[in-house]
């Protein structure tokens, strides 16, 4: 026996496929209950997971269970001498095996197995993936062998029962007789076996059984509960009202067969023009019925397309290409009345050559849709037209932004390299402050725009003097009139009640586009005139004020005058392609002008120049707001004084700005401190005694801690001083948000970058209790 081992390791031992030797065990009456391997391969031992070592000896029913099949063949070899093959389903592994058997000797057999669950698992996943459950039918022993899925469908608890008893469970005994009938077909006649019915709970369940070409004592089959289809056969006749109603929206359905071109009618409307053709219908005749509805009904511009559309080749041909469901519109009469028509192709199913045809009126859809059409092209219009705007936009933007840049570094190399030449370096120095001033210009237009857009433009009330503000604006412009020979006029001597209250930025930017334009577009000799009037019948504490605005310029065509409100716009005459500028600076005016009240209106000839004509409802001051305007500038007297000795943290995480602040301050006697960031001023704040700063200036925007953050953190610190010193925000976000925030924070006061030195020593002045 141990040479007997040895040889089969040696064969055996290395092969994928598994082998065994067994030996039958018999009981006192000689009859088999059992088999022991006596050698088995590892390929054998891995199917049910062991080790070849472990099996050795073992019985097998007492390790797996088992078909009792396998002892049949197993006892035939080893006794009998007959060698055989069979196929076996393991309900443990899940898997499905065919077997060879051969004998060695009295009581022992050798077999191979073959894992063929390959031939049943397609066909199970399907089954699983419909909802049906698989059962294998053992021909031999006529048993069912049920699968977990299968059980549940028929709910029959065993794995292993006879085929009679599965139908008298599950169909019942009344239907034994055809169940037998059919059988014995199955078996003799090898046809598949097939049977439905109600379950006592009220399910239907179907069964079917075929034979598998790789098995001879096998075949499997499926189970199905189909109680879902059941009911909804049962419906039918509901689905088919409920479809007729669906289908009133139609005032014609017909039915043609393509093959034999008849054409039957389904529904028309009552009005016999909805007929689709009076003479056909009766014979059947589609092609007939279809020219005669094209003639008669659909209108003459549409004919030929749509006979070349409907036609019975064509609908052939588009079904034939794969389309299945597809729609020809067209205009067609209805009475005298000229109304859309769609034409719906529906192929039915399973019926190659037969397709409804379903006529609906879209009239209302299409003008919708026309509505819509025109709607979407106008959007389109004033998206291109907003494209090519935000195009100039950055054009002009990226030349007039580079200009004054460009001024700024070249000014500043010039004075690095002439350091001793006091008047030079003072000179490149003052030109840097003007092409600074312009760059924050064009920057504060933009940004004017953006609130005027969102509704976010605040206007803040003081004592204006309409004649002072006019000679400001003209001061501004003299050098630069002078310059290039205009002459510059104003008249503002015939006002009743010069005093008034408005915002002075504000009405400073209307007067300085207006008047800066007409210098900008007047050539050399020419004459530019500003006068101020005050109009009569204003209402009771205001005043109606007109600024008119005339030039003897380049003058504009009368197509640019209808844009010249437009952002980013500018003419194509004398020097507007020339000019800098962000071409926002009428739109703002407009704008402005429109918040306040007022009206602006432009005349313009071209070669002979433009008059521009603003009318502004102002509040006339009286004896109050006058009496406040002089304790103002009282106070503002009284903030000049010395701030020698007080201690001021800068807080901002840009090295440079905090060096240009803490040398300003310097000079006016403050002994600054820095912190990089709104943590590093928390912690300043926290280590030093109270009351030791003055005041902080804090910017709002740091990379670890914001400004708005760490000034609520300021407050919240456990010292007398902490809801008391004076925090002003710094910030280059000149929108409302910025302001808002700052509050919110506990900020004090807020000046904006870049900082204007007087203003914010006037906030210091203001805030720092004098000591």
């Amino acid at each position: 026996m141990d040479e007997l081992l040895r040889a089969w390791e040696t064969t055996f031992g290395c092969s994928t496929l598994p082998f065994g030797v067994a030996e039958v065990l018999l009981d006192d009456r000689g009859r088999p209950y059992d088999f022991a391997y006596r050698y088995i391969n590892a390929a054998a031992a891995s199917l049910t997971g062991h080790v070849a070592e472990d099996l050795l000896g073992e019985e097998a029913y007492a390790l797996w269970g088992g078909d009792p099949i396998w002892l049949d063949h197993f006892y035939e070899a080893a006794y009998k001498g007959r060698a055989s093959e069979f196929e076996a389903p393991s309900e443990m592994l899940q898997q499905f095996f065919r077997a060879e058997v051969f004998p060695i000797s009295e009581g022992l057999c050798g077999f191979t197995i073959h894992d063929v669950t390959d031939w049943i698992l397609p066909a199970q996943r399907s089954m699983e993936k419909a909802a049906a459950g698989l059962f294998f039918y053992d021909m031999r022993y006529r048993q069912m062998l049920l699968t977990e899925q299968a059980r549940e469908q028929s709910g029959v608890d065993s794995n292993y029962i006879s085929l009679t008893e599965f139908v008298g469970l599950t169909f019942g005994s009344t239907l034994s007789e055809e169940v037998r009938q059919k059988m014995e077909a199955f078996l003799e006649r090898r046809e598949a076996f097939y049977q439905e019915g109600r379950l006592p709970n009220g399910r239907w369940l179907r069964m079917s059984l075929d034979h598998t070409d790789r098995s001879e004592r096998f075949a499997f089959g499926f189970l199905e509960d189909f109680t879902r289809t059941k009911l909804a056969e049962e419906r039918s006749e509901q689905y088919i009202d409920v479809i007729d109603s669906l289908g009133a929206e139609n005032f014609a359905l017909y039915l043609v067969d393509l093959e034999t071109q008849e054409l039957e009618v389904y529904r028309r409307g009552e009005d016999t023009t909805a007929e689709f053709a009076l003479a056909s219908v009766a014979e059947g005749d589609y092609p007939a019925a279809m020219e005669r509805y094209v003639d008669t009904f659909v209108v003459v511009e549409d004919r030929a397309r749509v006979r070349a559309e409907i036609g019975g080749e064509a609908l052939w041909r588009r079904l034939e290409a794969g389309e299945t469901d597809f729609s020809v519109g067209y205009r067609r009469l209805f009475g005298d009345e000229e109304q859309y028509v769609e034409l719906r192709i529906i192929r039915l199913p399973q019926r190659d050559s037969k397709v409804i045809l379903a006529a609906r009126n879209v009239t209302g859809e299409m003008r919708e849709q026309l509505r819509q059409k025109v709607a979407l092209q106008n959007a389109l219009d004033l998206a291109e037209h907003a494209s090519q705007a935000k195009s100039t936009f950055l054009t002009n933007m990226s030349h007039d932004f580079r200009t004054p840049m460009n001024s700024i570094s070249g000014f500043a190399s010039i004075a690095l390299d002439h350091l001793n030449d006091t008047d030079r370096v003072r000179d490149c120095l003052r030109k840097i402050m003007l092409s600074s001033d312009h760059l924050l210009s064009l920057v504060n237009d933009i940004l004017d725009v953006s609130r005027i857009e969102s509704g976010k433009m605040s206007f803040n009330e003081d004592i204006v003097s309409l004649p002072d503000a006019v000679i400001e604006v003209q001061d501004m412009f003299d050098e630069k009139a002078e310059a290039v020979g205009i002459d510059l006029t104003i008249d503002v001597d015939s006002l009743a009640h010069p005093q008034v209250v408005t915002d002075p930025l504000r009405l400073n930017q209307i007067l300085v586009n207006t008047v800066g334009n007409a210098v900008k577009f007047t050539p050399a000799g020419g004459l530019v005139t500003v006068t101020l009037t005050e109009l009569p019948d204003a209402p009771r504490g205001f005043g109606s004020y007109r600024m008119t605005v005339s030039d003897t310029g380049c003058g504009m065509t009368p197509e640019f005058l209808d844009r010249i409100f437009l952002p980013f716009e500018r003419d194509g005459l004398g020097y507007a392609n020339k000019t800098e500028g962000t071409g926002l600076g009428m739109t703002i005016t407009k704008s402005l002008v429109d918040l306040m009240g007022g009206e602006i209106a432009v005349e313009s000839v071209v070669g002979r120049g433009s008059t521009f004509a603003i009318t502004l409802p102002l509040r006339v001051a009286d004896a109050d707001d006058l009496a406040e305007a002089r304790e103002k500038a009282e106070a503002a007297e009284r903030c000049q004084r010395d701030f020698t000795g007080c201690k001021v943290l800068v807080v901002d995480d840009d090295d440079l700005s905090r060096e240009i602040l803490v040398e300003i301050l310097k000079d006016y006697g403050f002994k600054p401190e820095e912190a990089r960031d709104g943590d590093a001023a928390v912690r300043k704040v926290a280590s030093v005694e109270p009351f030791y700063y003055d005041a902080v200036l804090m910017d709002m925007r740091m990379p670890r801690m914001d400004g708005d953050e760490a000034t609520r953190e300021i407050r919240a610190l456990d010292r007398p001083d902490a809801a008391t010193l004076p925090i002003i925000a710094e910030t280059a976000d000149a929108f409302e948000e910025g302001q808002r925030r700052a509050r919110d924070a506990g900020m004090t006061a807020l000046t904006t970058k870049p900082l204007n030195i007087h203003e914010l020593m006037a906030l210091l002045a203001e805030h720092i209790p004098e000591k």
